[in-house]
């Protein structure tokens, strides 16, 4: 048993030796002080035939004003104004006359012309064809008060029926020059002068939309 412990005791200080020994061989030493001995090179030199680029200022950001913030740099930029819509329409003085049966205008006749057009559509007059170089509107017109006339003998003995309203009428609505302003004024189907009582109601509601 001693011959044993002697044995291991023998081999244990054996290997401690050689462990503590390899440490101090030249090729067991570790290399991590190499950069210690490493020294400063010299800096590098531009070669005299290169220019230094142009610096170019279109991305700098502006430097803030002082005593104040880049939320009150913005607030400070111009804010864009909405676009403005077209003029206001200019006032226009209407005359109804009725001995001419025709409605003065005192604005030039191609400012008439946009006018008629519009108090047409709001009458709720039907425009079929415009001529605007004769200066014409071609509208159907059924008078709501004109009851559609009897065809015949037999018609005129059916008392108890209703009447029908009458059919749409054909007319033009002239719209022309006159002195320093226009005149509005009603045609039949055929362009002449129409004087009767649906062609003086249709001057009355254009007048009550252009006055």
């Amino acid at each position: 048993m001693k011959n044993h412990r002697l044995h291991f005791m023998i081999a244990l200080c054996s290997s401690m030796l050689l462990v503590s020994g390899c440490s101090h061989l030249p090729f067991m030493k570790k290399k991590d002080d190499a950069y210690k001995s490493a020294k400063e090179g010299s800096p590098l030199e531009v070669p005299p035939d290169l220019t230094k680029p142009a610096e170019n200022d279109r991305y700098s950001v502006p430097a803030a004003p002082a005593g104040g913030s880049a939320a009150a740099t913005a607030t400070a930029l111009p804010v864009a104004q909405p676009i403005q819509d077209s003029a206001p329409p200019e006032a226009v003085h209407a005359k109804l006359s009725e001995q001419d049966n025709d409605i003065l205008l005192d604005i030039p006749v191609d400012h008439a012309w946009r006018r008629v057009g519009v108090a047409l559509d709001k009458a709720g007059f039907t425009v079929d064809d415009q001529d605007r170089v004769k200066g014409i509107y071609f509208v159907s017109y059924a008078d709501p008060e004109k009851k559609q006339e009897d065809k015949g003998f037999f018609s005129s003995l059916e008392f108890w029926k209703d009447k029908k309203k009458a059919e749409p009428q054909k007319y033009q609505i002239q719209v022309q020059s006159s002195g320093a302003g226009s005149a509005v004024s009603v045609l039949d189907r055929d362009g002449f002068h129409e004087h009767t009582e649906t062609s003086a109601k249709i001057l009355e509601m254009l007048y009550e939309q252009l006055k």
